[in-house]
């Protein structure tokens, strides 16, 4: 699972090569794939193979995040919470903003906690 953390290094977007944040799936994919095979351990020489390494889960982690619409909402929120700086924040209609990120989470886990149920009963 990603880390969802607002102190990351770099923009997921950026790290994607991606020029904005209304990208939808298939250019988000798109652009993962390019870079993965691009950056990947096995097509990169011995003496890189350290860096394109670290690299490749940086993209893989970008992709991961952006692609499932539960944690990009979750990244998108923070994103948008912190400032140049990198330091969250501060704005009146914060709470609002929490609570749909919340509910947001929240139907996420009853999503999969559905989906396990349905799979349970369906092998059964």
């Amino acid at each position: 699972m990603t880390n969802n953390n607002t102190s990351r290094k770099s923009n997921l977007y950026q790290v994607l090569s991606l020029s904005s944040e209304n990208v939808g799936p298939e250019e988000i994919k798109k652009a993962y794939r390019k870079l993965a095979r691009q950056h990947h351990p096995d097509v990169r020489p011995a003496s890189g193979k350290e860096e394109s390494t670290r690299r490749f889960l940086e993209i893989r982690e970008a992709y991961e995040t952006l692609t499932d619409p539960a944690t990009r909402l979750v990244y998108d929120y923070e994103l948008s919470n912190v400032n140049s700086v990198g330091r969250p924040r501060r704005s009146e209609g914060s709470t609002s903003s929490s609570r749909a990120v919340w509910q947001m989470q929240l139907h996420g886990l009853k999503e999969r906690s559905r989906v396990r149920m349905e799979r349970k009963i369906y092998s059964s």
